[in-house]
């Protein structure tokens, strides 16, 4: 039980917690992406493509930080592209362009924003029906003398047979507070699951202990670049 109730808490964090980073995540990956691959021609795109990603890069490490709890196993942290030691500044600037990783983090921006809607939206309409349900005996005696005529839930009551007294309105308000209590862990954990494992898979895909030692180097990448960066010290 107390195994279930931890679980709980850590879903639920993640699902709240999720919501304010994939937000700006998202507004990054779409407007510096639209941005950049428009003014590509003009060969300002590709350093607001380059900012773009090493943007993406700590957004991208908060939401990773967040999947231990969610999956029970630490996440290794992903390799970046390095640029070698002598590497001129603007050299290291655009060696993003050619890292997988960087890529991977912007996708992650795109695609998680609507299951961090979802679940954010489901983990807080969810506890707070599960809360005011239970709690209805509480305060629904407010309800009733404001509204005069009761809140609703009498209609139910008749129907079961209960009548429409009060016990039988809470009772029934009660009832039905405990039935979204018990699927309240099971509806969280199926969301949370979904969503973590969508991360890791883009934001730890290339992991330190899949890359070599050192910087990784391609010809076309780097080839690439160095075309970027003489283009861009010309103009």
């Amino acid at each position: 039980m107390n195994k279930t109730f931890k679980q709980l808490g850590a879903d639920s964090a993640y699902l709240l917690s999720g919501f304010p980073i994939a937000l700006p995540a998202f507004v990054i990956t779409v407007t510096g992406f639209a941005v950049g691959i428009g003014t590509v021609v003009v060969w300002m795109g590709v350093p607001i493509l380059a900012a773009t990603l090493l943007a993406m890069r700590g957004l991208a490490a908060a939401g990773r930080v967040q999947l231990a709890g969610v999956l029970g196993t630490p996440v290794e942290r992903p390799h970046y592209r390095r640029a070698a030691e002598d590497a001129s500044p603007l050299r290291r600037f655009l060696t993003p362009l050619a890292d997988g990783q960087s890529w991977l983090n912007l996708l992650w921006g795109l695609v998680n924003f609507p299951l961090a809607v979802a679940g954010f939206a489901v983990a807080l309409s969810w506890w707070a029906a599960t809360v005011a349900s239970l709690a209805y005996p509480l305060y629904g005696w407010v309800i009733r003398r404001a509204a005069g005529d009761g809140d609703g839930l009498e209609y139910a009551t008749r129907w079961l047979g209960w009548g429409d007294s009060y016990l039988a309105v809470s009772a029934l308000a009660f009832a039905g507070g405990l039935v979204m209590a018990l699927l309240l862990p099971l509806v969280l954990r199926g969301f949370a699951l979904t969503q973590a494992n969508l991360s890791r898979g883009l934001l730890a895909s290339l992991t330190d202990a899949d890359a070599p030692n050192g910087p990784v180097r391609s010809a076309l990448a780097d080839a690439e670049v160095t075309r970027v960066q003489e283009r861009l010290s010309a103009a």
